[in-house]
């Protein structure tokens, strides 16, 4: 079942000796030793968590004990995330559950994923939750990383470089330009007045400004605020989260019609446990009208999870099997709805973000460039 990890297997299993054999015996008394994250930069919190995925998945496959695994696996990694790995390791060791664990330890795994092995260990599905969990967050992952680094890398660079140039032209260049303009009556322009004013602001209130962008960065960086953000306001307000988790929804309802489990079983232990409000409202809704005698895919309609079209398709299908492949196939349109609308927001917001920076460089190289000819035509009067 899981050939294509065989690789990370021998990785996982040499690891577990080494904690056997040379960590654990000296834990207490010296305390940890040994960790390579010595990389720069840093993983990315997604391929990080898929890094967790993948480990669980194994130890699942092989029944290798977890704890002392997440608390190897932390070594392998720095700041905040080690915290996070060695919080859940000492969760585990309370003999609290995995899924329970993984709940009180957030963003050690997303969001999805948690309620995936929530729902696969309720429904007896947990080796095929892992593997499905796998195969759809690989891609994601490897893009998430990519992409993300380059319009990181390329927005410092960029706002570096014209940062560096203001200021080397308002610190050398417009002291002169005021100097010649009141040795030699010459009429400086507006906008520079305006660029000279601004720059004599920000100046003078850049400590409150450096103050401001800090506690704003450090509540925008915090887990507890992105983790408020994202349940409050992300998953209602942003159409790409929403089908992202209609997406996940039709995934663990594919695996669990696959294995046979009833519809009535699976909306329960989802109304339960899911972490967003609003679809918990939903299946909570669908839940009682079951529970009412309505047909288990048209109490999903009730709900709004699916649309009546997707109901008709779904009501269609001949065996569990058919079935199964339906959710599957719908929660890849909806992904591929998301990867589009992101590409599409990325392909806006470049142009967007540089015709700003473009602005802003126009204003300063006109007001100087104005003055400067201000300046040759005063002279050759």
């Amino acid at each position: 079942m899981f050939e294509k990890w065989n690789s990370k297997r021998s990785t996982v299993l040499g690891l577990s000796e080494y904690w056997k054999r040379a960590i654990a015996p000296n834990w207490n008394r010296v305390g940890p030793k040994w960790f390579s994250s010595t990389k720069w930069p840093s993983e990315s919190l997604a391929s990080m968590q898929y890094g967790l995925l993948s480990l669980l998945a194994i130890a699942h496959a092989e029944r290798l004990e977890i704890r002392p695994l997440v608390e190897a696996f932390a070594d392998e990694h720095r700041g905040r995330y080690r915290r996070r790995l060695r919080l859940l390791a000492r969760r585990m060791d309370g003999n609290a559950s995995l899924q329970a664990a993984l709940e009180s330890t957030p963003d050690s795994l997303n969001d999805n994923t948690v309620l995936a092995l929530r729902f696969g260990s309720q429904s007896g599905t947990l080796a095929k939750t892992y593997e499905q969990l796998i195969e759809d967050e690989k891609p994601c992952v490897s893009l998430a990383a990519t992409g993300q680094s380059n319009d990181r890398g390329y927005w410092f660079i960029l706002a570096t470089t014209l940062l560096l140039v203001f200021q080397f032209l308002m610190f050398f260049i417009a002291p002169t330009f005021k100097k010649i303009s009141q040795e030699f009556e010459i009429a400086m322009p507006a906008s520079l007045r305006t660029l000279l004013v601004t720059y004599e602001f920000a100046w003078a209130y850049m400590p409150l400004v450096l103050l401001a962008i800090g506690a704003l960065s450090w509540l925008v960086w915090s887990s507890p605020t992105r983790r408020f953000l994202r349940k409050r306001f992300s998953y209602n307000f942003i159409r790409a989260n929403s089908l992202s988790l209609s997406a996940q929804l039709f995934r663990m309802l594919a695996v669990a019609v696959e294995a046979g489990r009833p519809l009535p079983g699976s909306l329960s232990t989802l109304a339960k446990y899911h972490f967003d409000k609003q679809t918990r409202q939903q299946l909570l809704i669908a839940r009682n009208e079951v529970e009412q005698g309505v047909p288990g895919w048209f109490s999903l309609v009730d709900a709004k999870i699916i649309t009546p079209e997707e109901f008709q398709v779904l009501n269609a299908a001949a065996s569990n099997r058919v079935q199964s492949w339906t959710l599957r196939r719908m929660a890849s349109v909806k992904q591929e709805k998301v990867v589009s609308r992101s590409d599409t927001y990325n392909t806006l917001l470049r142009p967007v973000v540089i015709l700003a920076f473009a602005a802003v460089l126009l204003w300063i190289s006109y007001s100087f460039f104005s003055f400067i000819t201000n300046m040759i035509q005063s002279l050759a009067r």
